[in-house]
């Protein structure tokens, strides 16, 4: 039976003539295909049923082509894990991972900022200058006894990374030698384990791979060099780290370490990973159960990544997210948030410190320690004492941003106490009320109180008398003039300032918006890295805080500092620490910059 031309399923041969000619292969181009340009138009054709069992067949094809670029894609845009990690035990307690290749972007971004100080201006003799700078700190450090060109150098050439598993942790407590430190570093091709450690002792196969023992490191040392890395610790934890390598069981696969891991954004000069379960636990076995007050939850972890931008040193720490344990009725944390304290500080404050969400991080402490039952008691005879100043929540539960700042004042320095509270109103009535019971508390003694205008304003100044009684009964005697101590306090709207030195009070009172510690160029680059919503931040103008301290140098330091730290001090510009709790964990982020 000849077939019929509209059945589906009838196979037509193929007209070389009529049929166009196949196209060009799609060309991958920084990981994007782009199609090919047409050739020719195609009319369309009216859609049979063989026609649509043709599009049907083809979209699944093109669909199954799109999902598999995208899965690729996603691999390559990942970043992958180091060669090194596949020697480290799965079981690894600490991880701790260098980059001396400078990977990815970080090689230009080291060189950018190298380039803020003297000699490493020329950024096509980077390379030269990290090996004259690595050269001087091995022979420094070796007393000129290791050559850094033969016995480093070769071992730089790509990631590197040291493990110390729960075992070893308890051996070195217990004062024995640690059985499971192992260091895998990536060679350049020429390193073996007599180029590095010299004259090596017996040699045993093991898995086909030579392991030589160092004696010159002491009883146990051994060496192998498999493929181009060179493995390095005892002859167990050697053994220990082919075995994870060949068997494919090394902490690369651990699921804990890669949810770690992944926590770290970009290409990181280094990281260190903590796993909290069995270090706790070596603690508990060889402490007397020091790991159980350290109250880490179970499947606690820490990671820390250290990475580099144009101007700045970043440095990351991530925790695993923690259940809470806060009773029911607790008050929830306040969210991450800018600071107010920023606008309210003058631009040539040295440092300060702000937490936000005082009030309900103290409500919250209370109420776990009086879920408690070995400190409910003692929490209750806490607040039966406060309740003659009307109780915790007349303390602190008013309070909403709570900081500490350093500025200058006059030729010295001065602090202040800045608090914000919930309201005016609040501030205000809190404000009178400390005043009036420092007056009560005065009376007959040397304590004055007395109060002063200022821009409308009203401040408190407490003159606390002669102190130099209480140093000398804290063993630390006074000589020369009185010791006295001053401090005054003033309300501004919500803001509650308390100042120690020359015209500190009076001096953030005067701040307006645009001289501000928020308009500082400084503080603006540091928070912006850091992150300017947080729970807690912490600030220190370098540049301004390194300019005051010189003036109190005496002239043979002055000396010193001026010809050999000054050139390179006087490029750093701020450093801040920021941290930020969350479901997922805790983020702690620190950075330095440069100017």
């Amino acid at each position: 039976m000849d077939p019929r031309p509209d059945d589906p399923t009838t196979i037509h041969p193929v007209d070389p003539v009529s049929e166009p000619a196949t196209a060009p292969a799609p060309e991958v181009t920084n990981g994007a295909v782009a199609e090919p340009a047409a050739t020719h138009a195609v009319e369309a054709a009216p859609m049979t049923g063989g026609s649509r069992t043709r599009w049907l067949v083809g979209g699944g094809v093109a669909v199954a082509a799109l999902a598999a670029i995208a899965l690729a894609a996603s691999f390559l845009a990942a970043s992958p894990m180091p060669d090194v990690l596949k020697y480290l035990p799965a079981d690894s307690a600490i991880v701790v991972e260098l980059r001396p290749e400078l990977p990815g972007d970080q090689h230009q971004h080291v060189g950018n900022l190298l380039a803020h100080f003297p000699g490493f201006e020329d950024q096509s003799t980077l390379d030269a200058k990290l090996d004259e700078v690595l050269e001087r700190v091995t022979r420094e450090a070796s007393a000129g006894q290791v050559d850094y060109a033969t016995r480093v150098k070769p071992l730089l050439a790509g990631p590197m990374a040291v493990s110390v598993t729960a075992d070893a942790l308890g051996d070195s407590m217990a004062g024995g030698t640690p059985d499971g430190v192992l260091l895998v570093a990536t060679t350049d091709g020429s390193a073996t384990c007599a180029s590095i450690f010299g004259p090596i002792g017996e040699t045993t196969t093991y898995r086909s791979v030579d392991v030589e023992t160092l004696g010159s490191f002491g009883p146990g040392a051994a060496c192998a060099l498999h493929e181009r890395y060179l493995l390095v610790g005892t002859e167990a934890s050697v053994q220990g780290g082919l075995d994870a390598r060949l068997d494919g069981t090394g902490v690369d696969r651990s699921s804990t370490y890669r949810a770690a891991r992944s926590k770290l954004e970009g290409d990181q000069l280094g990281s260190m990973y903590l796993d909290g379960d069995p270090i706790i636990a070596v603690i508990e076995e060889t402490a007397d159960g020091l790991g159980s007050a350290a109250q880490l939850p179970e499947g606690f972890w820490l990671i820390q990544g250290f990475r580099v931008t144009d101007d700045a040193l970043v440095l990351d720490a991530y925790t695993a997210a923690v259940a809470s344990t806060l009773p029911s009725g607790a008050p929830t944390s306040a969210p991450a948030s800018e600071s107010r304290f920023a606008a309210a500080l003058p631009d040539d404050t040295l440092a300060f410190v702000e937490y936000h969400g005082v009030g309900a991080t103290v409500e919250q402490a209370f109420a776990a320690l009086g879920a408690q039952p070995g400190t409910a008691e003692i929490l209750q005879g806490l607040e039966d004492a406060l309740l003659t100043l009307g109780g915790t929540d007349n303390l602190t539960g008013w309070i909403e941003d709570a900081g500490i700042a350093v500025l200058p004042a006059g030729d010295a320095f001065g602090g202040a106490v800045l608090v914000r509270g919930t309201d005016a109103e609040t501030a205000t009535a809190r404000v009178t009320q400390i005043r009036n019971l420092l007056v009560l508390a005065s009376t007959g003694t040397d304590i004055t109180v007395t109060d002063s205008e200022h821009d409308g304003v009203t401040i408190t100044t407490v003159d606390l008398g002669d102190l130099s009684s209480l140093f000398d009964d804290a063993g630390f005697p006074v000589a020369g003039e009185r010791s006295r101590l001053e401090l005054a306090f003033a309300a501004r709207d919500d803001l509650v300032v308390i100042g120690v030195g020359d015209g500190v009070v009076e001096r953030i009172l005067d701040v307006e918006a645009g001289s501000s510690l928020a308009t500082s160029a400084t503080y603006g680059r540091v928070i912006e890295i850091a992150g300017a919503k947080n729970d807690l931040q912490v600030f220190i103008a370098l540049d301004a805080t390194l300019s005051l301290v010189e003036g109190f140098l005496p002239p043979d330091e002055l000396a010193m500092w001026s010809t050999e730290l000054r050139p390179y001090l006087d490029h750093l510009a701020g450093v801040a620490m920021t941290s930020v709790n969350s479901s997922s964990g805790a983020h702690i982020r620190g950075v330095l910059t440069v100017k």
